[in-house]
């Protein structure tokens, strides 16, 4: 079960003082008028520094350069705590009602800022508490990733706010669903994996991590760790399948059937509105975006992650082509 001291740092084993990773993630959609953003931040205490990016989305892009607007830095100094604190790239985050409820300020450059508010619509989802996730003891990322959710934790929520980007400013009121994280996380070959949140209305709240073999991209799954959230009230998942429609080597199009602990089945299809690689750090590659969820007759909004290692793609490719495995 999550606390409201899980909001803060937690203690750093010394065995992990150099790997230990903890992570804030806000993310927001504006669907009216095709923008999603996030604003992302991943802090290594016991090397003092951390990592801050703010990206926008407004298109489908091909490069991560050509997106709406991207601020991401290396090596900002870490702060001494999370329950409020400010980065010197513009970004203050602070805790209004731990662990539910958040401020989020952003200044940038080119005329962009970033202001909302994150207010939890229900218990923080603790994904390695039985109790609340029926997963909990038989899921595993694979590679670098399976210490790095020993801590973790995510929530749905009212987020409302506004977003100057390059001098327009639009308002926003959404669903979505912000995650912190905290653990021993390497960077360098990750396991792969699929995030998904699909918000219908201010009643329905679909939220999948999913296994990925990146040898077979045309699928995922099963469900690691998930729930669904109706009227406030949360099922855990226990059990999903999708697959992906892709133009080369980008995910486009996705259909997925989840099911939940009282045994109800979610059959949801998808499609990118905006998309681009991402790569918040350089060892992993992200194909995101907002997208256009379709269930039930009902039409919502939100995200499909696909995470993928850079060693991962490097290798398949490799091995495709037959170069793997043959003196050179």
């Amino acid at each position: 079960m999550i606390k409201p001291e899980d909001v803060e740092f937690h203690a750093v084993p010394e065995a992990h003082r150099e790997s230990w990773a903890e992570t804030n993630y806000f993310p927001f959609w504006i669907p009216e008028v095709g923008i999603s953003g996030a604003a992302y931040t991943v802090f290594r205490p016991g090397l003092g520094v951390c990592l801050s990016d703010i990206t926008i989305f407004d298109h489908c892009a091909f490069s991560w350069e050509g997106l709406a607007y991207t601020d991401n830095q290396q090596h900002i100094p870490c702060p001494a705590s999370l329950s409020h604190y400010s980065l010197r790239n513009g970004l203050e985050v602070k805790v209004l009602n731990a662990p539910r409820d958040y401020r989020i300020d952003y200044l940038g450059i080119d005329d962009t800022e970033l202001h909302f508010t994150f207010h939890g619509l229900m218990r923080p989802q603790d994904f390695n508490d039985p109790d609340q996730d029926p997963l909990a003891r038989r899921k595993g990322l694979g590679g670098a990733w399976d210490k790095a959710f020993a801590g973790h934790f995510d929530m749905t929520g009212k987020v409302d706010g506004a977003l100057k980007l390059r001098g327009v400013t639009h308002r926003f009121t959404c669903l979505a669903t912000m995650d912190h994280s905290w653990g021993p996380r390497l960077e360098r070959d990750n396991g792969s994996a699929v995030f998904i949140q699909a918000h219908f209305g201010d009643d329905l709240s679909v939220n999948a991590l999913m296994a990925l073999d990146p040898s077979d991209m045309s699928r995922f799954g099963p469900v690691l760790h998930g729930y669904v959230m109706r009227s406030g009230n949360v099922r855990a998942l226990v059990a999903g399948e999708g697959r992906t429609e892709r133009s080369s080597l980008r995910p486009d199009r996705f259909a997925l059937t989840v099911e939940d602990e009282d045994g109800a089945h979610f059959a949801l299809s998808g499609h990118f509105e905006t998309w681009a690689p991402w790569a918040p750090y350089v060892s992993v590659l992200y194909y995101q975006g907002m997208v256009q969820w379709l269930h039930d007759g009902r039409i919502g909004t939100g995200a499909f992650q696909e995470v993928v290692s850079r060693a991962s793609i490097a290798r398949f490719t490799l091995a495709r082509q037959g170069i793997i495995g043959r003196s050179i």
